[in-house]
C-alpha cells in the first residue's frame, strides 16, 4: 500500500542553515586564498583572451548532460510504477541540481528532492526516494565506467600518467587544501550520516521489489548505465572545453583525459557550494604537471563553475517559485 506523502521526513532546516553558510565561507576562504596567491594581472590577461566557442561548448555540455539525467531519472520512476513524462523528470531533475548544489551534495539534495517531487506529483515519498537512490547509484556506475575509460585511453595513447610534479610549484598548496578538506568532509559525514541513516528506512524497505522489477527489466539497467556514462563524459567535457577555452597554446588531451573525473570528484565534496574552491585547488594540484599555470587552471575551474550554476539556475527558479503543490497521494 503506497505511503502517504505526508509522512516524508523533514530536513533539519536549522542545521541545514549552518551547513549552507558553513559552505558559503568555505568557499569564499578557498577562492579568496587561491585569488590573493596569485596575481590579478596574470588572471585578467587570460579573461580577456577567453576562446567564446569552447564557453558555448561547456554550457551545451550542462545541458545536455542534464537531459540525459532527467531521461535517466524517469526510467528509475518507471521502476517504482511512476510515469509522468519526460517534462515531468526534467522538472525533478533540474531542482535536484539545484538542491544538490545548495544542500551540500548529493545526499541530503535527494532527499530535498524526493520531498519535493512527492509532493509536487502526488505520489509515495518512499517510492520516490528509492527511485532518486538507484539512480544515484547508476550515476556512480557510470561514473566508475567514465574513470575507467578514461584511464584506459591515457595509458594507451596518452603517454602514461604525467604525474612528475614539478619542485616548488602551486600543486602543493592544492593537494595540502584538498587532503585537509578530505578529512573534514569524512568527520562531518561521520555525524550527518548518524541522522539521516532514519530517513532511508521508508524506501529501503521497498528495495526487494525493486530489485525485482529491475531483474524484469534489465534494458532498464542497461540504458540507464549507459546514459550514466554519456553523461559523465559530457560532465568531463565542461570542464574540457573550459580548459579549451582559457588556454593559451595546444595541449596533450589524451594524457589529460584522467585528470577530468577526479577534478570532478574532488569539486563533488559536499563542502563548498557548488565545487567553489575544491575544484580550483585540484585543478592547480593536478594541472602543474602539464605545466598548465595556476592562472588558466583557476579560469578553467570558474569557467565550469559558471556554467554548473547556469545549468543549476533554472531548477533554483522552479523550486522558488513553483513549490510543491500537489496534496494526497495518487500512486
Amino acid at each position: 500500500m503506497p505511503l502517504d506523502v505526508t509522512l516524508q521526513p523533514q530536513l533539519p532546516r536549522r542545521r541545514l542553515r549552518r551547513h549552507r553558510i558553513g559552505a558559503a565561507l568555505i568557499s569564499i576562504g578557498l577562492l579568496g586564498s587561491i585569488l590573493w596567491r596569485l596575481q590579478p594581472g596574470r588572471l585578467t590577461e587570460v579573461f580577456s583572451h577567453l576562446r567564446p566557442l569552447p564557453l558555448v561548448g561547456a554550457l551545451g555540455c550542462v545541458v545536455t548532460a542534464g537531459a540525459l539525467m532527467a531521461l535517466r531519472w524517469g526510467w528509475m520512476l518507471q521502476t517504482q510504477g511512476i510515469r509522468d513524462g519526460f517534462m515531468a523528470a526534467w522538472r525533478g531533475t533540474l531542482v535536484g541540481n539545484a538542491l544538490s548544489a545548495a544542500l551540500l551534495g548529493a545526499l541530503l539534495g535527494d532527499v530535498a528532492k524526493s520531498g519535493w517531487y512527492a509532493r509536487r506529483e502526488r505520489h509515495s515519498y518512499g517510492r520516490v526516494l528509492l527511485a532518486c537512490g538507484l539512480d544515484r547509484a547508476c550515476g556512480g556506475v557510470g561514473l566508475v565506467l567514465y574513470g575507467g575509460l578514461s584511464l584506459t585511453a591515457a595509458l594507451a595513447w596518452g603517454g602514461g600518467l604525467n604525474l612528475g610534479l614539478p619542485e616548488g610549484a602551486p600543486w602543493k598548496t592544492g593537494a595540502l587544501t584538498i587532503l585537509m578538506l578530505i578529512v573534514i568532509m569524512g568527520l562531518l559525514l561521520r555525524s550527518t550520516r548518524r541522522r539521516l541513516e532514519a530517513r532511508f528506512q521508508t524506501g529501503m524497505a521497498q528495495w526487494r521489489e525493486t530489485r525485482r522489477a529491475l531483474g524484469n527489466r534489465p534494458s532498464i539497467l542497461v540504458g540507464a548505465i549507459g546514459v550514466s556514462v554519456i553523461a559523465n563524459l559530457l560532465a568531463g567535457g565542461t570542464l574540457a572545453c573550459a580548459l579549451a577555452a582559457a588556454a593559451p597554446g595546444p595541449l596533450p588531451w589524451t594524457s589529460l583525459l584522467w585528470t577530468f573525473p577526479v577534478i570532478g570528484l574532488a569539486a563533488s565534496m559536499p563542502l563548498t557550494l557548488a565545487g567553489a574552491g575544491t575544484r580550483e585547488s585540484a585543478a592547480i594540484a593536478i594541472w602543474a604537471a602539464f605545466q598548465i599555470s595556476p592562472p588558466v587552471a583557476v579560469m578553467a575551474s570558474l569557467v565550469t563553475l559558471a556554467a554548473t550554476l547556469a545549468g543549476a539556475l533554472p531548477g533554483g527558479l522552479l523550486f522558488w517559485f513553483h513549490p510543491d503543490t500537489g496534496s494526497g497521494t495518487r500512486t
